[in-house]
């Protein structure tokens, strides 16, 4: 009897165990709360902004993502590669590549509640990979991450002419208020 209560309890404790270790992977007091992981924008502009909710230090890193095409070559990428990317799907992911935009900034902070900013203008359309470590002596202890694709602004569907009935009243109202 005390053996089966002895493996029930070793059972319980693994399975609970894991579970709780898949949760301590990320820190729960740095969110990126823009972009949206897996969105689509049509600006130019790629608006940067994070949430800490105790004092940290954070280091965020932009990487334009692209897919190697030669010994010196790469071109962009889509909405629908990004999905496969985050899906784990992709074809061929050993042809990406990481495009650093800049080096990693660092920002630490003080008090309970604040919020690291940054707008990277002038961005081509592509996907785009946001990585936001919590550091700790020097060490990233933490890390959080966020594609999102900048599309060109011929590309988005908003205000496509092909649609019919209410959605062609919900496009014009919403033409002629912000005209």
């Amino acid at each position: 009897m005390k053996k089966c209560i002895l493996a029930f309890i070793l059972i319980v404790s693994i399975v609970f165990g894991s579970i709780s270790m898949s949760f301590a992977a990320v820190d729960q007091d740095v969110t990126i709360v823009n972009p949206v992981n897996g969105s689509a924008i049509t600006s130019s502009s790629l608006f940067l902004s994070v949430k800490l909710t105790q004092p940290k230090t954070i280091r965020v890193s932009v990487y334009e993502v692209r897919k190697a095409t030669g010994a010196n070559s790469s071109i962009s990428l889509g909405e629908s590669d990004m999905r496969a990317i985050i899906q784990g799907t992709y074809a061929d992911s050993g042809s990406l590549i990481y495009v650093p935009l800049g080096a990693g900034e660092s920002f630490t902070s003080s008090n309970k509640l604040s919020f690291y900013t940054r707008n990277l203008e002038n961005r081509s359309p592509g996907v785009y990979y946001i990585k936001v470590d919590t550091m700790y002596q020097n060490k990233a202890v933490y890390s959080r991450k966020c594609f999102v694709t900048i599309k060109n602004k011929e590309d988005s569907k908003l205000f496509d002419s092909s649609q019919s009935g209410t959605a062609t009243f919900l496009q014009n109202l919403i033409k002629s208020i912000f005209n």
